[in-house]
């Protein structure tokens, strides 16, 4: 006769045994990297105060424990996570991502010369490098001869393309897991990896910015009757956008499922890149569609004859992230239309498309108040605050999608046309801060509705 509960039984094994008896394997998948054995006190017992060994486990007095099971915490104090940045490590990952951007940039340059010709050769394998992170072109001219002429031969170009970002991201995650992953073995480690590939980063672009400002004569040069272009890329675009980029890529890659489930700032981190992509997502496969039924919203915009040698999924993929920024009730400029939600029917837009940004701003609701949700599925209690840093971590990612998509062609009387496809940055992180705090926190507090 079995007794309940003894080890021969098939219940105590599955339920009371840790490791198998016959090779020692472990039952129960134990997380111990949430748990630290920490000292309870440096040098006396809390017991008895007996002064003790630092090396020793037990009190020499009364035999207290001196060591204590906690949850494993960090600190993330500025002093602490700057001072234990690897420079080095830091170097390997921006750097050879750099160099892929380089060898790409070749090929970039060779595809361009069938569309451009010899005007190609004047932009350099570095100014494409930088454009392709999103920099700004500036284009200006200097001459004695043409004064009379003011501005009309000085141009800029400010084009951030989603598409081209997709490039240094890429490489960017390459080269993080060739040289860094295997260093990545905690919450805090992560944020010292994300800041120092991002500084150095964006360093890299800007010596690269400094050092490819270039000039050209034209006609009878500087002291003649010609005049000279002098064209760069303005280094304090790539600053921001290379600090940017690789802090983002490295913080959202780098982030394991196990830092998810013990910090909350990364979990929620995490969820917010997703919600964003996926609100973005369905609002470029919304765009596509409409586009195949006939909807001209391309045309209203007015800017068909700007892009008619642009490939129209490209521009579709731009124009859905100005839609989304519309979405979540921020002011966008495209083309001739400035769209904000209150005035969307005094716009020459048609009717058809009105009501189809009507339905984005709906979709945009629908899905942050899903975040709402998710997050009282994981953090029942904590409604304020986890929907407070979820607003926090929104108004940064869509700040940044204002950042990397801004366009403002600025073509002045040689081009003969402007072109802005803009957000307003700042306005864009007050904004979505607002709203998806009141809408997430809707979301949160209608789950707990019975």
């Amino acid at each position: 006769m079995q007794v309940r509960g003894s080890e021969d039984t098939p219940q105590f094994a599955n339920k009371f045994r840790n490791y198998s008896k016959e090779d020692g394997s472990a039952y129960k998948n134990i997380n111990n990297k949430r748990f630290i054995l920490r000292r309870k006190n440096k040098l006396y017992c809390p017991n008895c105060k007996v002064k003790n060994e630092l090396s020793s486990l037990y009190c020499k007095e009364c035999g207290t424990l001196l060591e204590d099971m906690s949850k494993k915490t960090y600190d993330f104090s500025i002093s602490n996570v700057l001072s234990n940045i690897s420079i080095k490590d830091s170097f390997k990952v921006a750097g050879f991502a750099t160099l892929m951007l380089f060898f790409i940039s070749i090929v970039l340059k060779l595809i361009l010369r069938i569309s451009l010709g010899d005007y190609v050769s004047y932009v350099s394998i570095f100014d494409l490098i930088l454009l392709v992170n999103g920099g700004n072109l500036n284009i200006l001219t200097n001459s004695n001869a043409m004064m009379s002429y003011g501005d009309y031969y000085n141009f800029a170009f400010q084009i951030c393309s989603l598409i081209l970002l997709i490039l240094p991201i890429i490489c960017i995650t390459v080269s993080y897991k060739k040289f860094m992953k295997q260093k990545n073995t905690d919450e805090l480690t992560l944020v010292r990896q994300a800041i120092g590939v991002g500084a150095i980063y964006g360093i890299i672009l800007t010596v690269l910015a400094l050092v490819s400002r270039n000039s050209l004569s034209i006609g009878g040069g500087y002291l003649s009757s010609g005049y000279s272009l002098v064209y760069g890329v303005n280094f304090l675009s790539v600053l921001v956008r290379g600090i940017l980029l690789g802090f983002l890529s490295i913080l959202y890659i780098g982030t394991k499922k196990e830092y998810t489930e013990s910090n909350m700032y990364l979990a929620i981190f995490k969820q917010v890149v997703n919600t964003v992509f996926l609100g973005y997502f369905i609002v470029f496969i919304l765009l596509v569609l409409g586009y195949f039924i006939g909807l001209s919203y391309v045309y209203e915009f007015g800017i068909s004859g700007s892009i008619s040698n642009i490939n129209i999924f490209v521009v579709i993929s731009q124009l859905a992230a100005y839609i989304w920024g519309f979405a979540n009730l921020n002011p966008v400029t495209i083309g001739n239309q400035n769209l904000f939600l209150p005035n969307i029917f005094s716009t020459s837009l048609s009717i058809d498309f009105k009501l189809c940004l009507i339905a984005f701003v709906a979709l945009s609701a629908l899905i942050l108040l899903i975040s709402g949700i998710n997050l009282n599925n994981k953090y029942k209690t904590q409604a304020k605050k986890t929907t407070l840093i979820f607003s926090i971590f929104y108004a940064i990612l869509m700040g940044s999608l204002a950042i990397f998509t801004c366009i403002n062609v600025n073509g002045g009387s040689l081009l003969g046309y402007n072109i802005q496809m803009n957000m307003s940055v700042v306005l864009t992180m007050i904004i979505s801060f607002i709203y998806s705090f009141i809408v997430t926190f809707i979301g949160f507090k209608l789950n707990n509705w019975d």
